[in-house]
């Protein structure tokens, strides 16, 4: 997918939980791949890719939801630098994407912890990480968010307006 397209996909404040805002929505074409290395896509990958795109929500206090694409030409060039082995024991039932993996995002600078999941779908990678304050009470809503990523990402590559949401 290409910038337009891919950034139609990034989830907007709109599509996230109540009491999220958006921060900011961008994506980029390839013409700088010092873009793609800033949004921590690997070197190998940046070379191949045709398009990033990165997307972000939070309440400002104690929640915060970031979200990274990187588009190929083809699934095969997605395959090649994803492998998921995600199991049911660590995302559940059923995992959305082609491909899945979950992870523990290190404590932040103000000791914010979360998790992330990078899925593949067709030939977009996508991480989505969630963090939250210590202590926060937040519910637990990473996987119900890279659903509805999951559901963009396939509504765009199917020519339709991405309109999968959590609201």
């Amino acid at each position: 997918m290409y910038p337009k397209l891919l950034e139609a996909a990034i989830p907007r404040g709109v599509n996230m939980p109540r009491g999220l805002e958006e921060r900011s929505t961008h994506s980029w074409d390839l013409s700088n791949p010092a873009i793609c290395q800033s949004n921590g896509w690997r070197d190998e990958m940046c070379a191949e890719a045709i398009a990033v795109a990165a997307g972000g929500a939070t309440d400002y206090r104690m929640q915060n939801v970031t979200v990274q694409m990187i588009s190929f030409n083809g699934v095969a060039a997605a395959e090649r630098f994803f492998k998921g082995t995600g199991t049911e024991d660590d995302l559940g039932a059923s995992p959305p994407g082609d491909a899945i993996d979950g992870y523990a995002l290190p404590p932040g600078d103000a000791g914010w912890t979360g998790r992330g999941i990078t899925v593949r779908q067709g030939s977009v990678i996508a991480k989505v990480e969630y963090a939250w304050t210590p202590g926060g009470e937040v519910p637990d809503r990473l996987m119900d968010i890279t659903r509805m990523v999951v559901d963009r990402v396939k509504q765009a590559q199917s020519g339709k307006n991405p309109t999968a949401s959590l609201r």
